[in-house]
């Protein structure tokens, strides 16, 4: 049985999100791009987004344009039951519901979360469905945007190790000074007398 997902988490900056957008752009998708929100509102283009990478399981006329919520929310709901579930995952139902009502935001966490999945499932030119789509046969906009992005996880993870290495250095140096006290401290009790005594007075 596939669970839903949690929540799909919203996306880590404007680069990220704007690469979204260039990905989407060469999507051929039967209607003009305005408004994402909207435009994706009604499933239609989503669907029409998994038919572009995965033909075999969508069948895009279950899928009418619609201004009702009721009628959006029944693509969605059928995208997720009869297309994504066979990807492996389900969507949120707050995430289904947010994209319907075209909740600013809620679609570029979506996408972000199917794109992966689309190009896992990919097919090939003779319709064999892939394990995952190679390097090759991406867009150069989206390999370049992968390897920008691998770049700048790298040098994160370096300055990170760095900052650690230079915390690290600074304790062994207060352990050290600390370790000098004590020893300091043990010699002065050795050279004190061997005992103090109150004498009480006869």
């Amino acid at each position: 049985m596939v669970a839903h997902e949690s929540r799909a988490p919203p996306l880590a900056d404007d680069d990220a999100i704007q690469r979204l957008y260039n990905w989407v752009d060469d999507i051929p998708l039967s209607r003009p791009k305005r408004n994402i929100s909207r435009d994706f509102a009604d499933g239609v283009m989503m669907a029409e987004t998994v038919a572009h990478y995965i033909p075999k399981i969508v069948e895009l006329h279950n899928y009418s344009q619609a201004n009702a919520l009721t009628q959006k929310m029944y693509n969605w709901n059928t995208l997720n039951q009869k297309v994504f579930r066979r990807m492996g995952f389900l969507l949120h139902p707050d995430d289904v519901e947010d994209c319907a009502r075209a909740i600013p935001g809620s679609i570029e966490r979506v996408l972000a979360l199917v794109r992966p999945r689309l190009y896992q499932r990919a097919e090939d030119p003779e319709g064999q469905v892939k394990s995952e789509r190679t390097r090759d046969n991406m867009p150069d906009r989206e390999k370049d945007a992968i390897m920008a992005e691998k770049d700048r996880t790298i040098s994160e993870l370096r300055e990170c190790v760095e900052l650690l290495t230079r915390k690290i250095s600074k304790l062994e140096q207060l352990v050290r000074i600390k370790d000098q006290k004590i020893v300091t401290l043990q010699e002065r009790l050795a050279a004190a007398p061997g005992s103090f005594a109150l004498h009480a007075s006869s």
